[in-house]
């Protein structure tokens, strides 16, 4: 009977055991399941454009199977920037100091066009530089204002072998999708374009890349991403200035960087990673709005000093995460706009971020200018969310922007967090 008992009770430690290791075997691999499903999550916020994946050779698809080529000698551009605000004329000046360029800007307004072909300035933006001769190349911006001129310019350039196009969209982020579904109709499937949003698309958290490929319906056009420390007035001065262009095709930065570089003021380096650019241009402007905030809570350089380090150490830790390589995030489009836009008072973000401390609405400032950084930090959230991270400071802004906590909340939560090493 003993020895009955014995085995009895090392059954039921055995079956315990299995029990046991079952159990936390199963939380194990729930949990793994848990991680896959916020994987997909993830995935599908950042690229909803599943047919994209169908080329092995393409990497979110973001170039076509094969360069645009012209046997001709006398090849000419034709440059159409869509966007006659501040950076969409920076652009369109830019480009037309190429003398193998024919630039074209488009703009609804018929009276700002009006001005621009008969008086040779835009008379909304950078009004005290002219559009004509640039820099006495002989070379002038024609202005457009209706999708049947549009038409005519982005087709019959399209079915010439010895012209290549490019289109620049210059509009803000969150109307770039928007417009793209209004004209897909008119857009040939092998014109490059060149997007120069810097942000998120809030409506559906998507990269804007991706948002672009989604307002098309299309998984094979050409497209890269312009970003970097850049502001459109400085351009048109002519302020010594680099940003960088990516995609994932080299070819195609490569000629976006002949067509618009320049030896006097505007040089453009290239870039594989789009997603590292688009993610820096895009994140640093909620943390520009966080410098704003420190501006207009009255602290000093040393606060604003320390924001940045740090801030820049979310930044590079957010981008990574999403897929981006972290010597981009240390480049151009992302430190490097990073800075521009936290000093400057030129800056919307940080300007939006100072006058919220003094009292103003976000409804006040985005009736006067556009202020990517607001809707970005809703998307910033999400994918920090997403990726397990903890982000301080791009919480505070966060929360600051949608009156969550007070001014005073948000330093003492970032004073009294646990204290660490610099580099985790």
């Amino acid at each position: 009977m003993s020895s009955i008992r014995t085995t009895t009770t090392d059954l039921l430690l055995l079956l315990t055991s299995v029990a046991t290791i079952s159990l936390v075997s199963g939380i194990g691999i729930s949990t793994y399941m848990l991680r896959l499903r916020d994987r997909e999550r993830l995935r599908q916020a950042t690229s909803r454009v599943k047919k994209t994946l169908a080329g092995s050779s393409q990497r979110y698809a973001l170039g076509p199977a094969a360069p645009q080529t012209s046997t001709s000698t006398s090849t000419t551009t034709v440059v159409v920037v869509i966007g006659a605000g501040a950076y969409g004329t920076a652009m369109a000046h830019t480009a037309a100091q190429n003398k193998k360029n024919d630039v074209v800007l488009f703009m609804r307004d018929a009276k700002q066009c009006e001005t621009i072909n008969n008086e040779g300035y835009n008379p909304k933006y950078l009004s005290d530089y002219s559009l004509r001769n640039i820099n006495n190349t002989g070379n002038s911006v024609r202005g457009i204002c209706t999708k049947e001129e549009l038409s005519q310019v982005l087709l019959s350039s399209s079915s010439s072998t010895s012209t290549i196009i490019i289109l620049i969209l210059a509009l803000p982020c969150q109307k770039t999708p928007d417009w793209l579904v209004e004209h897909r109709d008119i857009i040939p499937n092998d014109v490059l374009i060149v997007s120069t949003a810097k942000g998120l698309y809030v409506k559906t958290k998507q990269l804007i890349g991706h948002a672009i490929l989604d307002a098309l319906d299309r998984a094979e056009q050409p497209l890269c991403f312009l970003s970097g420390p850049g502001f459109a007035a400085d351009i048109v001065k002519g302020d010594p200035t680099t940003v960088v262009v990516a995609s994932d095709r080299l070819y195609l930065a490569v000629q976006v960087q002949r067509i618009l570089s320049n030896e006097k003021s505007f040089r453009v380096y290239t870039s594989q990673d789009p997603v590292g650019v688009q993610l820096g241009g895009a994140l640093k402007n909620p943390l520009a709005v966080g410098a704003g905030m420190i501006a207009g809570m009255g602290f000093g350089i040393n606060t604003l000093s320390a924001v940045i380090t740090r801030a820049s150490h979310e930044l590079c830790e957010l981008c990574i995460a999403m897929g981006g390589k972290e010597e981009t995030i240390h480049g151009l489009s992302g430190i490097g706009d990073l800075m521009l836009t936290c000093f400057s008072k030129k800056s919307r973000n940080q300007r939006c971020g100072y006058r919220l401390m003094h009292g103003e609405t976000m409804e006040q400032i985005t009736a006067e200018f556009t202020v990517e950084g607001a809707a970005t930090s809703e998307v910033a959230m999400v994918y920090a969310e997403l990726c397990g991270l903890e982000l301080p400071l791009f919480s505070m802004v966060h929360a600051l922007i949608q009156h969550q906590i007070t001014p005073e909340e948000a330093v003492r939560r970032i004073m009294t967090r646990p204290l660490g090493n610099e580099t985790k």
